[in-house]
C-alpha cells in the first residue's frame, strides 16, 4: 500500500506537466561592465569625479567604481541606490518624489538599511524585466540621474 501511495505522489509532485519554465532576461558581467564604463565616461565629460555601481535582480554589487577623486560617501551611495531602484522595480528619485507629494509613505526610508531615496538610482530592464540596477554618487543629484541613464544606452538593442 505504501509503495502505491508513493507512486501516487511521485507522479502527482515530479511528473505533472503543470510546471512551466520559464525563461528571464539575465544582466551579465560583460553587460555590467559595459555600462559602468558608460556612464563612468559620460561622469568624466562632465567633470564630475563619483562612484558607479551596478546590482544584478538580487541587489549583489556585478560592478562597481570609483573615481579616485570620489567622496568616500560615494561608494555606498551609489550602492543604495542600485539596490533601491532593482528592489523597488524604479528610479530611486520617482520614490522621493511620491514621498514629496505624500503618495508614499515617508517610512519607506527605514524599510531595508541598503534603502535610499536620493536621485541617482535606476532600475535596469530588458524586454520588459527588471534585472538589475544602477546607482550613481558623487555628482548633482539631477546628474547623477543622467549618468546612471547614460549608462542603460549599451543595453538600448536587445530591448
Amino acid at each position: 500500500m505504501r509503495y502505491f501511495v508513493c507512486l501516487f505522489l511521485f507522479q502527482f509532485l515530479f511528473a505533472s506537466s503543470a510546471f512551466e519554465v520559464k525563461y528571464q532576461p539575465i544582466l551579465t558581467t560583460q553587460m555590467a561592465q559595459a555600462m559602468l564604463n558608460k556612464a563612468y565616461e559620460s561622469a568624466k565629460k562632465s567633470g564630475f569625479s563619483v562612484s558607479i555601481t551596478i546590482v544584478d535582480k538580487s541587489g549583489q554589487t556585478l560592478a562597481m567604481v570609483r573615481d579616485e577623486n570620489a567622496g568616500v560617501h560615494t561608494v555606498r551611495a551609489s550602492y543604495k541606490k542600485a539596490y533601491t531602484a532593482v528592489s523597488q522595480k524604479r528610479e530611486s528619485a520617482t520614490i522621493l518624489e511620491g514621498m514629496n507629494k505624500g503618495q508614499i509613505p515617508q517610512d519607506i526610508r527605514f524599510l531595508d538599511e541598503n534603502f535610499s531615496v536620493m536621485p541617482g538610482g535606476v532600475p535596469i530592464v530588458i524586454k520588459g524585466v527588471v534585472v538589475g540596477g544602477i546607482g550613481v554618487g558623487g555628482a548633482h543629484l539631477d546628474d547623477d540621474v543622467r549618468i546612471a541613464k547614460s549608462g542603460l544606452s549599451v543595453i538600448d538593442d536587445i530591448k
